[in-house]
C-alpha cells in the first residue's frame, strides 16, 4: 500500500518497533500516489515476525480552500513578538510572511522568503516538506515533527516544527502556519531552566536544613486558616510541647509559659503590629524556669493587611542569669562599700568605750554591770567585723590550698549537733580522695554553716539534710539539699541579693554575705528548689591547676 519512495522509512520504523524504540507517528504516501497519504497511528511489535500497523487516511472529507489573500491582510501582533521562529504560508507552499523571531535564529529576511517555496528547506527532506503540508490541506490540526532547516549561510539546524492549518472566518483553509524551535535553542533554554530549578531546590533545602538544625525556632503563622504552618524543630525543646499539639491548637504552646506571662504573648499574636519583640518564662515540672524571647516579623499582601507572622524564639536563661548575677554583684559591691564606711565609722567610737570599760574595770568602779557590758561591745565589735566581711578583701585575707574534705569534716560534727536540736539528721557523704581547692577555710565553713542553718529552718518538722562534695570538670563542688518547704521558682533568683529574705523576720545578711565570700573565691552558689519536695544549694569553686595542699 505504501509508495516505493516511503518504503524506507517504513522499514526503519518497523525495525524500531522491534528493537523497543519509542514509536513516533509518521506519515506516508499511498502507492497510487495521490493526494490521500496513510496517517500511521500506532506500530507495535506482535513477536519476532510480526508488527501490528495502524494506519488511515490523512483526508477524511474535502477541505474548501479560502481564495488568496495579499501579505498585508495578515497582520497579528501575537505572531509579530512571539519569541519562537514563526513562519506563514500560503495553500500552495509559498511563503505569506515570517516574524522577526525567524530572521533573528536563521538569518532569512521576508525579502529572501516572502513568495518563495521555501529555500530554508534542505532538498532531501522537501518531500517530508510537501507531506506535512498535504497533512494540513487534508484537514489535520496540529502536526508535530522533529526534522531540519537551513540558516542563510547554508548551516543546516535540526529544529522541532509545531505546524498548525490557519482558517478564514468562513471556515476556509487560508494557509498554514509553524513555529521552529532550534534544538540547540531548546537545549540551551532547557539546560538553564534545569540550573534554575537546581539553584532553586538547592536554595530551598538549605534554608530547610538551617531551620531544621538550628537551636533558634521558627514558626510561621496564618491569619488566613488561622493556624501555624510551619515550626521548625527546635520549637518542641524551647516550649517543651510537641509540635502537632501547636499544629492541632495554636495556642497549645502556652502550656508552661507562665501565667503571667500568657497575656501578653496572646496579644502579640493576636495583635502582631503592638510589641514585635518580648521576653517571657517557661516553667516546665521537673526542669524549673527558663527564659525565651521572641521577635515577631509580620507579613502583609497587597492591601496592607497582614496576613502571616514569623516568630523567632531563642533560649537567653543564660544571659538573664548573666545580667542577675552581674546586677546582683553590683549591689553586693554597693553595700560592701557602705558596711565598710559604717564599720569604720562605728569601730573608732567602739573602741573607745571599750578602752574606758576596760580602765573602769581595773578600778573596781564598773561594780557588777562591766562584764555584762564587756559582752555586749563584744558582740557589737562582731557585728563591725561581719559588716567589714562584706567589704573588699584586706591585704591580710590570703587564700590557701587546703582539702575541702577536711574543712567539712571539722564542721559537720559541730552542725550534726545543731540539726539534732531541731530534731533534723545530717548525712555527710563524699567522693574518695582529697578536693583540693585554694581558700580561706573560715570563710568556706561560714558559707556552709549559713546553708545548713538555713536548711535546719525550712524544716520546721525536721527531716534529713545530705552534705556531698566531689570534683567534676569544672572544678570542686559541695551540695547541701534538705527536705524542706522548698522555695517559689519567682523567688530563687533573688536570693542571695542585700536585704532580701525567704524568712519572715529575715534581713538577707547571712547569704548576701555568703555570695560575698564565694564571690571573692571565684566560686558561685546555684539554687535549685521545687515547693514541698526541698531546696538544693549548690558551691562551686573554680579550677586551679596549680594547687597543691600543704
Amino acid at each position: 500500500m505504501a509508495h516505493f519512495r516511503d518504503l524506507p522509512l517504513l522499514f526503519e520504523r518497523i525495525r524500531e518497533a522491534h528493537a523497543g524504540v519509542e514509536f513516533v507517528p509518521f506519515s506516508v504516501r499511498r502507492k497510487d500516489d495521490s493526494q490521500s497519504p496513510m496517517y500511521v497511528e500506532r506500530l507495535k511489535r506482535i513477536d519476532d515476525h510480526h508488527v501490528l500497523l495502524q494506519a488511515i487516511l490523512i483526508r477524511k472529507a474535502p477541505v474548501k480552500l479560502a481564495p488568496a489573500s495579499p501579505q498585508s491582510a495578515w497582520s497579528s501582533p501575537f505572531f509579530e513578538h512571539m519569541e519562537e521562529a514563526g513562519v506563514l504560508l500560503c495553500t500552495n507552499g509559498e511563503v505569506m510572511k515570517i516574524n522577526s523571531a525567524f530572521t533573528k535564529e536563521y538569518g532569512w529576511t521576508e525579502e529572501d522568503l516572502v513568495g518563495g517555496i521555501l529555500p530554508y528547506v534542505p532538498d532531501d527532506l522537501r518531500e517530508e516538506f510537501e507531506l506535512t503540508r498535504a497533512r494540513l490541506l487534508a484537514g489535520e490540526k496540529k502536526i508535530n515533527l522533529d526534522t531540519v532547516r537551513l540558516k542563510k549561510d547554508g548551516t543546516r539546524v535540526p529544529v522541532s516544527i509545531r505546524a498548525y492549518p490557519v482558517f478564514d472566518s468562513d471556515g476556509r483553509l487560508a494557509g498554514t502556519t509553524a513555529m521552529l524551535i532550534s534544538k540547540e535553542s531548546a537545549a540551551a533554554t532547557q539546560s538553564l531552566i534545569q540550573l534554575q530549578e537546581r539553584i532553586i531546590k538547592d536554595r530551598d533545602q538549605l534554608i530547610v536544613d538551617i531551620m531544621e538544625n538550628t537551636d533558634l525556632g521558627v514558626g510561621q503563622y496564618d491569619y488566613i486558616r488561622n493556624r501555624f504552618i510551619y515550626l521548625s524543630p527546635a520549637i518542641r525543646g524551647l516550649f517543651e510541647v510537641e509540635l502537632n499539639e501547636i499544629y492541632v491548637n495554636a495556642f497549645a504552646f502556652q502550656k508552661y509559659v507562665h501565667p503571667d506571662d500568657r497575656e501578653k504573648m496572646a496579644d502579640v499574636l493576636c495583635n502582631p503590629d503592638s510589641n514585635g519583640e518580648m521576653d517571657f518564662r517557661v516553667i516546665v515540672p521537673g526542669k524549673g524556669l527558663k527564659w525565651l524571647r521572641t521577635k515577631s516579623v509580620p507579613i502583609y499582601d497587597d492591601e496592607g493587611r497582614i496576613v502571616r507572622l514569623i516568630g523567632f524564639t531563642q533560649d537567653i536563661t543564660r544571659q538573664k542569669f548573666s545580667e542577675e548575677i552581674s546586677l546582683k554583684w553590683e549591689k553586693l559591691g554597693m553595700v560592701g562599700h557602705l558596711a565598710a564606711g559604717i564599720a569604720h565609722e562605728v569601730r573608732n567610737p567602739l573602741t573607745a568605750v571599750k578602752g574606758f570599760m576596760q580602765l573602769l574595770d581595773e578600778t573596781g568602779s564598773a561594780g557588777d554591770y562591766a562584764e555584762i557590758i564587756m559582752d555586749q561591745l563584744e558582740r557589737i565589735e562582731l557585728i563591725v567585723n561581719e559588716l567589714l566581711m562584706l567589704a573588699e578583701p584586706h591585704e591580710e585575707d590570703e587564700m590557701r590550698p587546703a582539702d575541702l574534705e577536711k574543712v567539712l569534716s571539722e564542721v559537720v560534727p559541730l552542725l550534726k549537733a545543731e540539726a539534732r536540736m531541731h530534731n533534723s539528721t545530717i548525712r555527710f557523704k563524699i567522693q574518695g580522695g582529697p578536693l583540693p581547692a585554694v581558700c580561706k577555710t573560715d570563710e568556706i565553713k561560714h558559707v556552709i554553716i549559713n546553708l545548713v542553718k538555713n536548711s535546719l529552718e525550712a524544716m520546721p518538722d525536721g527531716g534529713t539534710i545530705n552534705i556531698s562534695a566531689w570534683t567534676n570538670d569544672g572544678g570542686p563542688v559541695i551540695e547541701v539539699r534538705d527536705e524542706g518547704i522548698g522555695i517559689p521558682e519567682e523567688r530563687l533568683t533573688r536570693l542571695g541579693e542585700p536585704f532580701y529574705s525567704n524568712k519572715e523576720k529575715g534581713t538577707g545578711m547571712g547569704l548576701m554575705k555568703s555570695f560575698k565570700i564565694m564571690e571573692r573565691h571565684g566560686g558561685t552558689i546555684e539554687f535549685e528548689s521545687e515547693i514541698g519536695k526541698g531546696t538544693t544549694a549548690r558551691i562551686r569553686f573554680p579550677i586551679d591547676s596549680e594547687t597543691t595542699i600543704s
